[in-house]
């Protein structure tokens, strides 16, 4: 972390995964028309979901500011894993190790 002469910072954070839901992720799949020359909505992709568990203790490193707020946070987290879930469904929650504990 690093501090700014008007006394804000920047610098990265190390944030632990433990959710115990699934994720939903996209997954596109283009379904074939009824009539080969018909364009219609069949002929665009069809938006479906992929759900499933990250591992327990997944680490993504991010940059911040000192103004980030957590729902930013959370935003690009699920940016990062490209999750569809609704950001509200999740919290942000702050650990502090010393000595390693």
């Amino acid at each position: 972390v690093s501090q700014n002469k008007d006394g804000s910072y920047t610098g990265f954070i190390k944030v632990q995964l433990k959710l115990v839901r699934p994720v939903s992720v996209p997954a596109t799949k283009r379904v074939p028309s009824l009539q080969a020359g018909r364009q219609g909505p069949r002929t665009q992709g069809v938006k479906r979901r992929t759900s499933f568990y990250l591992p327990k203790g997944t680490v993504k490193h991010l940059h911040i500011l000192s103004h980030t707020r957590a729902s930013e946070v959370i935003d690009a987290l699920l940016r990062k894993f490209t999750v569809v879930d609704n950001p509200r469904k999740f919290a942000l929650f702050e650990r502090s190790e010393k000595d390693e504990q």
